[in-house]
């Protein structure tokens, strides 16, 4: 099997499409795209593309799950970023079979940022991504994800908490592509909302509203986010809360784990009809209210 039709497997033969439905957000004048970032060819990367071009919706903050500081891969230094790039690329096409870096862009402990899929500056540059490797849809999660910048932050954020160089360097990134593709702030999402995996780690995830605040607000937008609507595929400590409220009523939604599975939604759903409302098994405002969320 050629490695381009394993990456393709690996990627749960997404579709190799142009997404016109992505334009969700809008502005009058575009800036420069001012995230500064060092290209393949100058961390020298292996040669590998061309990659579809596609028109992203999201933007996707995954974490390397690699050492924090002291022992942080790169050291923070530009050297260091460029031999974890490689070190990164070598891993995913020789350990995985892929065709190239999965991810789009690193995002280093020293707040140094790097190409990952060759393309990728360019096509951004220009509104649209490649298509890569790095968020797989799974389940009932979101779609997408693949055909979206993913950027790879240096670290593992379960407990540790990102320094400011590099917390400043993945919100100036994501005003660039927010800006140059059109991306809603809000679309900025964790690898967790696509793949099951708890990537981008527990701080890091908990992070994301404060994210994508700083980004709507260096961009001068207002952030406008969806009701949170809990259903089938979602995940996190909301859906934790919801299922122990739905144990306490009676209502058993199985283990307690953050995943809205098949039993969770047919928990939802018995509670919905034991108080009269809609029985859709999706949790918003009303059913929110009724079990005390």
């Amino acid at each position: 099997m050629s490695r381009a039709i394993a990456e393709q497997k690996t990627i749960c033969a997404i579709a190799l499409r142009v997404n016109t439905t992505t334009n969700y957000f809008h502005k009058e004048k575009k800036m420069p795209f001012s995230a500064k970032v060092i290209t393949t060819n100058e961390w020298g990367a292996k040669s590998a593309g061309p990659f579809d071009k596609t028109f992203p919706k999201f933007i996707v903050i995954h974490n390397t799950d690699s050492g924090n500081p002291p022992n942080n891969v790169s050291k923070g230094t530009v050297e260091g970023g460029k031999q974890y790039a490689r070190q990164i690329q070598k891993d995913h096409m020789d350990t995985n079979g892929w065709s190239d870096s999965g991810h789009n862009f690193l995002n280093t402990t020293g707040g140094i940022l790097l190409e990952g899929r060759h393309g990728t500056l360019d096509a951004v540059k220009q509104g649209m991504c490649v298509l890569s490797a790095h968020a797989a849809q799974q389940g009932n999660r979101l779609a997408g994800g693949n055909e979206s910048p993913g950027i790879e932050n240096e670290g593992n954020f379960m407990t540790f908490e990102m320094g400011q160089k590099q917390w400043d360097s993945l919100v100036e990134l994501c005003v660039s592509l927010c800006d140059s593709c059109n991306i809603d702030p809000k679309n900025i999402r964790g690898h967790r909302e696509f793949s099951n995996t708890d990537c981008p780690g527990e701080w890091l995830f908990s992070q994301l509203p404060r994210l994508r605040k700083e980004v709507a607000d260096k961009l001068g937008t207002i952030l406008e986010e969806d009701e949170t609507l809990l259903k089938l595929g979602s995940i996190g400590k909301d859906v934790k809360e919801l299922q122990q409220k739905l144990t306490d009523k009676g209502f058993s939604p199985g283990a307690i784990d953050g995943d809205f599975g098949k039993n969770t939604r047919q928990a939802v759903i018995a509670f919905q009809r034991s108080i009269g409302l809609l029985d859709d098994g999706i949790v918003g405002t009303n059913t929110r209210k009724a079990l005390g969320l």
